[in-house]
């Protein structure tokens, strides 16, 4: 499952890039591990060593010819004997922030040694996390990005996990979670010096964030390649399970499935509109209010 999240988050993070300001930083799709080394061809091996533990399919990584498994012998031809995965992961963050590209990683394949050059490209900085819960969700505070294993046992595509990611990241490219947070603090200060409930503006404020993230989304998975027709089967599937049991919290929160798909038929039509006119896939801000 873990694997799969990254492999479908990857595309999102590099397609929002544009619109993350602040949380964006160039990346290669790929992460390290330790290991034990492997015996390879003049003599090295033996004790700890770094592996590559993830590349992702469609990322430079990958492009550049870097495998699951390789072990790394240097980066930059800086050697990484004795180093822990961690510390050289850091390492190769710094190069790329300073710019300093290309990346020339050494490693060690079917005890052969090979050289591959990696090129950078810029991805937002949300950590993405598997969360262990059967209820169908997904979070974002800001920082993070996670889905339950409920809700990866329940999509039934790639295309619809990318729309819960989408959403997800939308969430934090419009600062929700710190607006809430905001709003939460007004109104407990309010509640305290005049009596007012606190409560009564949360329903419909949550009802917009979630609109806006929908919109939002929507574009991030366009961008990144996704059929965003998924969108409309992942709602009707969810409106059918939601029948069955007692959502009323969320039906508060959040949109109807009606209005939310009212709200996409609009901005599908808006995606293909600008994708005939080869503009870019870029949303209206002022459509999220």
């Amino acid at each position: 499952m873990l694997v799969r999240l990254h492999d479908v988050a990857f595309p999102l993070l590099v397609a929002a890039a544009d619109w993350c300001s602040v949380d964006r930083e160039p990346t290669y799709g790929f992460l390290l591990k330790d290991q034990e080394a492997l015996q390879i061809q003049g003599g090295e091996g033996a004790g700890s060593s770094v592996s590559v533990a993830y590349v992702h399919p469609r990322s430079p990584a990958a492009s550049a010819g870097l495998r699951l498994a390789d072990q790394l012998i240097s980066v930059n031809e800086r050697t990484v004997r004795g180093i822990r995965a961690e510390e050289v992961s850091q390492w190769i963050r710094r190069m790329t922030i300073a710019r300093i590209q290309p990346l020339q990683l050494e490693v060690a394949r079917e005890r052969s040694r090979q050289i591959v050059h990696l090129w950078a490209v810029s991805a937002c900085q949300f950590s993405v996390q598997l969360l262990e819960s059967n209820q169908i969700n997904g979070i974002a505070d800001g920082k993070h990005v996670g889905v339950t294993t409920g809700a990866m046992r329940f999509v039934r595509s790639d295309d619809e996990l990318a729309w819960l990611l989408a959403h997800e990241i939308a969430h934090n490219l419009l600062n929700h979670s710190q607006n809430v947070r905001l709003r939460a603090m007004l109104n407990a200060f309010l509640g305290a010096t005049t009596g007012a409930s606190p409560e009564a503006s949360v329903p419909s404020e949550r009802r917009s964030l979630e609109a806006q993230a929908d919109y939002v989304g929507a574009f991030i998975m366009a961008r990144a390649g996704y059929d965003v027709q998924a969108i409309k089967q992942f709602w009707r599937r969810m409106e059918s399970l939601r029948s069955k049991k007692n959502t009323s919290e969320m039906d508060v929160s959040h949109p109807t499935t009606d209005e939310r798909l009212a709200s996409f038929e609009i901005t599908l039509k808006e995606i293909q509109e600008k994708r005939d006119r080869g503009e870019t896939l870029q949303p209206v801000l002022d459509n999220t209010q």
